[in-house]
């Protein structure tokens, strides 16, 4: 954008990020500038790795630059101090021109009014590549959360499959304990009372009780769409309902004990490990 002798150029770029990072790269410096630019940046993201790329390139005046006489006069007593005491002659006249070409003569001294257009130029510049990048965020947060929805639906399918599979798991259990106390009673003559064999299962059924994580993870699935349907910035909290969704599935792998069932948790750590990735980029 050029606008009252300022030409301004500036470039937004976002990457995933649990908290929000800026990062300012500019052809000059920011200064006093650097403040207001975050300030603004912050107020359309709130989340992400932020890299703003900024170029400034102003029309200078002639009030825009001063000659510092006293470092000429410095230059001047130094050099004629240089040729007396080698002897030389002094010259008759003076190449004003090399004289202004020294290092410091020259001095840039922007005004304040200067420092106060260029900053409402480049307000207005960082305003519109904001407003740009987070229209672009929206079309692809929408795509992001149809997505979303594909895979919670993916883990409610095996969280289904895994609660009609959870009674089978202890009449399994039983079969096996009465096939293997069968085959020792007729190799060993082992005898085990019913009250011994009751109190087995009991201690497995409860171990191996999932009812409680299936209800939880049926809850965590409930929350993150209502948090998907009615939050501007769900990102956060879908992070740790994300955590939430593989600590039950986990347990339910450990406690379950059954083949069936560890493919079913098998296929919702997948999708969970899907949608970790997808709510990084969620604000």
């Amino acid at each position: 954008m050029e606008r009252a002798g300022i030409s301004i150029f500036v470039e937004v770029r976002t990457v995933n990020n649990r908290y929000l990072k800026i990062g300012l790269r500019s052809s000059e410096p920011l200064g006093a500038m650097e403040l207001p630019i975050e300030e603004e940046i912050r107020r359309f993201i709130s989340r992400g790795s932020v890299q703003v790329t900024i170029r400034m390139t102003a029309e200078k005046s002639t009030d825009s630059y001063r000659v510092n006489t006293a470092l000429l006069s410095a230059y001047r007593k130094q050099w004629v101090d240089w040729m007396q005491s080698e002897g030389l002659p002094l010259p008759t006249e003076w190449q004003t021109s090399s004289w202004l070409t020294l290092p410091g003569v020259i001095v840039e001294t922007p005004s304040e009014e200067d420092t106060s257009d260029q900053w409402l130029h480049l307000q207005d510049t960082l305003r519109q590549a904001l407003e740009k990048l987070v229209a672009m965020r929206k079309q692809e947060g929408e795509a992001m959360v149809a997505d979303l929805r594909v895979h919670l639906a993916e883990i409610a399918s095996h969280l289904r499959n895994v609660e009609s599979q959870a009674p089978r798991t202890v009449q399994m259990f039983t079969e096996r304990l009465v096939e293997k106390l069968n085959r020792l009673y007729q190799q060993e003559g082992v005898q085990v009372s019913p009250s011994d064999l009751i109190r087995e299962m009991g201690i497995f059924a409860d171990r191996c009780d999932i009812s409680e994580e299936i209800s939880r993870l049926k809850s965590h699935l409930s929350q993150f769409e209502t948090i998907l349907s009615r939050e501007d910035t769900p990102g956060k909290k879908l992070d740790f309902l994300t955590q939430e969704l593989f600590r039950e599935a986990n347990t339910i792998g450990s406690k379950a004990n059954d083949v069936l069932i560890s493919q079913e948790v098998i296929g919702m750590k997948a999708s969970i490990e899907r949608i970790r990735e997808q709510v990084q980029n969620i604000e």
